[in-house]
């Protein structure tokens, strides 16, 4: 009996030696994790936002004659290309040259006569009331004789623009009047790009900066826009129709009915922006916020941030309480806590390829 008591008290001073040892020892520091991290870069105050859109001939006008006759010829078909000044059609000019003629015999006889009456009013022989009924003539003959000779001209129907004809109305042998179209014309120098913008966008056009637009046509090109014109009333999908000029490029064969993609540059609202990865953001109570590392404590903080835009490439823009080249969580943020310490992933060795190592 005794020895079970002395080996019951040994056994209990051995629990209490052992109690107060693992009491003694300090409480082991958390293991850092190791994380993946980005810098913060800082952008300009500006953004882009992308829109479809059509590209449109710039002006279509239906040419007409100014003067009535019969079509003598037309020298167009439907798709030619025209250069500025060149013949569309003409009409039959055998009257108007019969009519001018005759004015200007009778211009050159009025104006003859004219000429002895001025030379005769010089001298005193002939009275003022007389001279001034013959230059009186003079100039309405003279508007005769002008207005014959431009009818005569126009008889042949000229293009204002160069471009390509779209339509052709009539054919050679027909009788028109004037202001009747006979053909239209497509101006190819310069087109019309039409877009549409919803309210929130046509709230902000002031801060519109740039304007540019791409075709699926032409790879990895863009062209400068000049904008035109809003409107200001919404379609019936409650979008707003923009209009912008674009000056063709001499390399390019840009055609009416082709799609496009405009980009508009708008100045933000002076918000300081950063472009940080799409997976460095997570949600927490409604917020968006990132894990931002603290290179002299090792320990993470979360900051809230706004996202502005988040790009094809895996990226962010977002503005928030961020300065550039700071460090912040890309990978696995949603496993970590406030206050956690971490070790950013050293960078893989130009000879592990693969991270093989």
């Amino acid at each position: 009996m005794t020895k079970h008591l002395k080996l019951l008290q040994a056994l209990s001073v051995l629990l209490l030696i052992l109690l107060i040892s693992c009491n003694s020892q300090k409480p082991h520091k958390d293991t850092p994790v190791f994380v993946k991290t980005a810098e913060v870069k800082a952008l300009p105050s500006t953004l882009s936002k992308n829109y479809p859109a059509r590209i449109s001939a710039a002006a279509e006008i239906k040419l007409s004659f100014r003067i009535a006759g019969p079509i003598y010829e037309v020298y167009v078909d439907e798709g030619d290309f025209v250069k500025k000044g060149e013949i569309v059609a003409k009409i039959d000019p055998r009257d108007y040259k019969v009519q001018l003629q005759a004015t200007e015999a009778k211009y050159k006889e009025v104006k003859a006569e004219v000429e002895r009456i001025t030379a005769l009013y010089k001298k005193d022989k002939v009275s003022e009331n007389d001279y001034d009924k013959a230059v009186s003539g003079l100039k309405q003959i003279t508007a005769k004789y002008n207005a014959h000779k431009n009818a005569l001209a126009d008889t042949d129907l000229k293009a204002p623009f160069t471009g390509h004809i779209n339509k052709v109305y009539f054919e050679s042998g027909e009788t028109v009047d004037a202001g009747m179209p006979v053909a239209s014309l497509i101006d190819d120098q310069q087109y019309e790009i039409i877009t549409h913008i919803p309210a929130s966008d046509y709230l902000i056009k002031d801060q519109f900066t740039s304007f540019t637009c791409r075709s699926s046509n032409f790879p990895g090109k863009e062209w400068p826009l000049e904008l035109r014109n809003i409107v200001a009333q919404a379609n019936l999908n409650g979008l707003y129709p923009a209009y912008f000029k674009l000056n063709k490029d001499s390399e390019d064969t840009i055609l009416p009915g082709m799609s496009a993609e405009v980009i508009i540059q708008y100045q933000t609202d002076e918000k300081i922006l950063f472009e940080i990865p799409s997976s460095s953001v997570f949600e927490s109570a409604n917020e968006s916020k990132v894990w931002v590392w603290d290179k002299n404590t090792s320990v993470i903080s979360a900051r809230v941030v706004e996202i502005q835009k988040i790009k094809t490439a895996g990226l962010a823009i977002v503005s928030g309480n961020l300065k550039e080249n700071e460090v912040v969580v890309s990978a696995g943020v949603n496993s970590l806590r406030e206050g956690q310490k971490v070790q950013p992933l050293p960078a893989p060795s130009e000879s592990n390829i693969g991270n093989l190592l």
